[in-house]
C-alpha cells in the first residue's frame, strides 16, 4: 500500500487497525478519516477526510486539498476514488465502502455510483457545513438519496450521522479559523 502524502501518526493508526483481528467498526474507520480531516485542517484545507475499506483492508485514505492543488474537484472522496483506482489497476471499486466525515456533495456522489462504490457512511451533513458557509450545493432533500438513485439498476446505501459530533466540530473549528483570516 503506497502512501507518499500520508502523515506518519495516519499511516500508523492504518497499520494498527489492520493488524486488528476483528471487524472493525464504521466508528473505527470513521476516526482514521477523522484524523485524515484533521491532516488536511492543519493544512488550511477544509477538514473533510475520507477512508475507502473493502473486506476489512483499508485502500486509501485523503483530505480535501481544493486550496493546495487548486483544483474544485479535489475532495476527498474524489481524491480517495483516485487513489484507489491507482492502487489497485482498476475503475471498479465494487464491495467497497467509503467513510467520509461530511455529506457527500453531487459531485462525489456521482463518482462513487460510477466507481461503484456499494456503501457510503457520512459523519456531519451538507446542512451541517452549509450552516457554516452558506455555498454548499444540497444533493439530496433531507437525506433522500433514494431519488438520486431511483430507476438505477446498481443502488448505493448512504447512511449518516456515524460520529456526526465530532465531525461537525472539525467544521466549526475551520469555520472560526477561516472566519479569521476574511
Amino acid at each position: 500500500m503506497k502512501h507518499a502524502p500520508a502523515a506518519a501518526f495516519i499511516v500508523a493508526r492504518m497499520s494498527e487497525i489492520a493488524a486488528q483481528s476483528f471487524t472493525v467498526s464504521n466508528e473505527e474507520y470513521m476516526q482514521l478519516a477523522i484524523d485524515v480531516a484533521r491532516r488536511g485542517l492543519l493544512a488550511g484545507e477544509p477538514p473533510i477526510g475520507a477512508c475507502l475499506v473493502r473486506n476489512g483492508e483499508i485502500i486509501a485514505t485523503q483530505n480535501n486539498a481544493v486550496i493546495g492543488e487548486l483544483d474544485v474537484t479535489a475532495h476527498a472522496e474524489i481524491r480517495v476514488i483516485r487513489e484507489a483506482c491507482r492502487q489497485l489497476r482498476t475503475l471498479k471499486l465494487s464491495d467497497c465502502r467509503l467513510l467520509v466525515t461530511v455529506e457527500p456533495c453531487p459531485m462525489c456522489l456521482s463518482a462513487c455510483y460510477y466507481a461503484g462504490i456499494s456503501e457510503i457512511v457520512f459523519g456531519a451533513r451538507l446542512s451541517d457545513i452549509n450552516a457554516l458557509t452558506r455555498s454548499e450545493l444540497m444533493a439530496s432533500d433531507s437525506g433522500s438519496f433514494g431519488k438520486l438513485f431511483a430507476g438505477l439498476a446498481t443502488k448505493v446505501d448512504v447512511s449518516g450521522d456515524c460520529l456526526r459530533d465530532e465531525c461537525r466540530s472539525l467544521l466549526e473549528e475551520w469555520a472560526g479559523r477561516f472566519q479569521k483570516v476574511k
